[in-house]
């Protein structure tokens, strides 16, 4: 019952910004001079040309097809990026759930405002919340929290541009500052910068995608009255299909292996865990856009603990909720109408 009223929880937190979404996309839509259809992509995801460009007007059964990836996979990020000049504004919300005993949920929010700096490029800024409650947890304090948790960046560099039967290449570098641990709920000082080289691809034109991740995440951390800093380090694997089950609806499924380890090098193995589960993306209009994904940990290991799972450095479910609503720039919705 508690996992299904936190999975309620997280995916009521994108329904305010889903309601009053339409609004605003069909109010930019008039603005854009009596264009005939709109761009379908800025920062975010949602869909738009398959590769960076948007469908001339008229062409419906174009625009209906083609699909942006970024956000298309869960987890597990796609390689395209935002048309130069788009804005975005998108809420996420992730949460962490399960120990080996008691109850421990963990649920991060964040709003950020994302932009296309050239079509190759992208960046956003978010400010970050972070709901706490652990309650006889082995090594960790009972606590109950909720609050500003800080600010986060993201910078999108698209490195090989996605072409039919071809991969694209992004890499993705995402620096943080929090108030909260994310795996304790305590008070802290924490700097981290999570890292990603990202390759997808089409396996069937505008039905079938495909992407893997490489990832390298750091952190510094620092109790609070403290000097000293603990470091550790995450590196891990991603890798998903997707697959486009009706009009603008796509299901798939991902894997992900992660190994946290003690210092900022990958050197001292604290952990080992597999996860894998189901993901969703809907678009809903021009503008509006949701992803969802559930992750279980299905394998792995804590060193120096018994158990098949590894429960100390990570949870028994992750999941991940997004929506936002995009915008072109008006010169591209001026050129679309021509």
């Amino acid at each position: 019952m508690r996992c299904c009223l936190s999975v309620l929880a997280v995916a009521g937190s994108a329904t305010l910004l889903l309601s009053v979404a339409p609004v605003f996309a069909e109010a930019h839509r008039h603005a854009g001079h009596g264009a005939h259809a709109t761009p379908q992509r800025s920062s975010g995801a949602a869909p738009r040309g398959a590769h960076g460009q948007a469908p001339r007007a008229g062409d419906i059964s174009n625009q209906e097809q083609e699909v942006e990836s970024e956000g298309l996979f869960g987890f597990t990020a796609g390689s395209d990026t935002a048309n130069a000049g788009a804005i975005g504004v998108a809420f996420e919300s992730v949460a962490r759930l399960g120990k080996r005993e008691g109850r421990y949920r963990g649920i991060g929010k964040k709003l950020e405002l994302g932009y296309g700096v050239t079509d190759d490029v992208s960046v956003s800024l978010g400010l970050l919340s972070d709901y706490r409650r652990i309650v006889g947890v082995a090594g960790l304090d009972d606590v109950s929290t909720f609050g500003f948790n800080g600010i986060g960046g993201e910078f999108r560099w698209r490195l090989v541009k996605r072409e039919p039967g071809q991969f694209g290449m992004t890499l993705q570098i995402e620096p943080s500052r929090r108030r909260y641990d994310e795996l304790t709920g305590q008070r802290v000082e924490k700097y981290g910068v999570e890292n990603k080289l990202i390759f997808d691809t089409e396996l069937v034109p505008d039905k079938v995608f495909a992407a893997f991740n490489l990832l390298y995440d750091v952190e510094r951390v620092r109790a609070r009255g403290q000097v000293h800093w603990e470091q550790g380090s995450t590196l891990g694997l991603a890798a998903a299909v997707s697959v486009q089950v009706a009009r603008q609806t796509f299901l798939g499924g991902e894997v992900r292996y992660l190994r946290a380890y003690e210092g900022l090098l990958p050197k001292a193995l604290a952990g080992e865990a597999v996860f894998m589960g189901p993901m969703l993306f809907r678009h809903f209009a021009n503008h509006v856009w949701i992803s969802a994904a559930w992750n279980v940990q299905v394998a792995g290991h804590a060193v120096g603990h018994a158990g098949r799972l590894d429960l100390v450095n990570f949870e028994r479910h992750q999941m991940r909720v997004k929506a936002g609503i995009d915008f072109e720039p008006e010169k591209a919705v001026r050129r679309e109408g021509d």
